[in-house]
């Protein structure tokens, strides 16, 4: 989505891509983020770098978060270019010689997006491979509106979590009472709160994507709107899921129940960029401005 609104590549290539992954069912991701610079939303230059040879480039270094890394066939790897300051894109192809997978991704959160480490030694690339670069001109003029793909896929775990948090209220009927859970007032006011909140995420995400389509004269100055989306939604959506959990109570923290994996998953989205206190300065900025 985001090659297609800003046309950043030659259309050749941008083209052939397109092509593979029509016929190929090919999968292409970025790869981004380094163990030493953390996010690169954060601006740190990458240490993979990339040299200039007679038949194109030379690439070495590690990418971390390299989201389904284990089936892509394709990266799009960003690597300091030469000895200079200025960062490009470079679109590798999984199958030459020197790419590899390393599988690092132990983690408690998330663990289904398999976000290996992809290790890239001496990989020889034609010159066509230099796909983006930051003195192309116009690249970076819009904001990034695929990133609400962030805050939609943790309203998804907050929605699963609310779902099994009402099932469970409907069917536990412990012998102290009558009849259900769902009779408690307390439990009752949870499931309010819940509903409450997601009913916020919601709105906020779809009216902002909403906006981005229907007003596309306004794109170039909502920044500001797509980042306090990612920062309400996935709060919201923790939120969500501790309540849930609270109503489920001590069950919820078995293995066997898939409320602790809820809870586990939707504490990754407090580290997908745009990061917390990242939004909260640009909104101050914008505010004083």
């Amino acid at each position: 989505m985001e090659l297609t609104e800003t046309r950043a590549w030659e259309e050749v290539i941008f083209k052939d891509l397109c092509e593979k992954i029509v016929s190929n069912k090919a999968l292409v991701n970025r790869a981004a983020t380094e163990p030493a610079t953390g996010s690169p939303t954060r601006g740190g230059l990458p240490q993979t770098k990339a040299i200039k040879t007679e038949k194109g480039w030379r690439i070495t270094g590690r990418k971390s978060f390299t989201s389904m890394a284990r089936v892509l066939d394709y990266s799009l790897v960003s690597a300091v270019i030469g000895d200079t300051e200025e960062k490009g894109f470079f679109l590798v192809d999984h199958d030459l010689e020197g790419v590899s997978i390393e599988e690092t991704w132990d983690t408690i959160s998330m663990k289904g997006t398999g976000s290996d480490d992809l290790v890239l030694k001496e990989v020889q690339l034609p010159s066509s491979s230099l796909v983006e670069r930051d003195s192309d001109q116009g690249k970076g003029d819009l904001p990034k509106a695929w990133l609400l793909h962030i805050p939609a896929c943790y309203i998804g775990v907050a929605m699963a979590a609310r779902n099994d948090a009402i099932q469970f209220a409907k069917d536990y009927s412990p012998n102290s009472l009558p009849g259900p859970i769902k009779d408690v007032p307390e439990v009752q006011r949870k499931i309010g709160e819940i509903e409450l909140e997601l009913f916020k995420a919601r709105q906020i995400l779809y009216s902002v994507a909403d906006k981005w389509v229907r007003e596309p004269a306004k794109r170039r100055d909502m920044a500001a709107e797509l980042s306090s989306v990612k920062h309400i939604v996935t709060n919201s959506a923790f939120h969500i899921v501790d309540t849930a959990m609270r109503i489920v109570g001590a069950r919820s923290l078995f293995r066997t129940n898939s409320m602790q994996r809820y809870y586990r998953d939707v504490r990754a989205g407090l580290h997908n960029p745009p990061m917390d206190d990242m939004v909260i300065a640009m909104l101050a900025n914008n505010a004083l401005k």
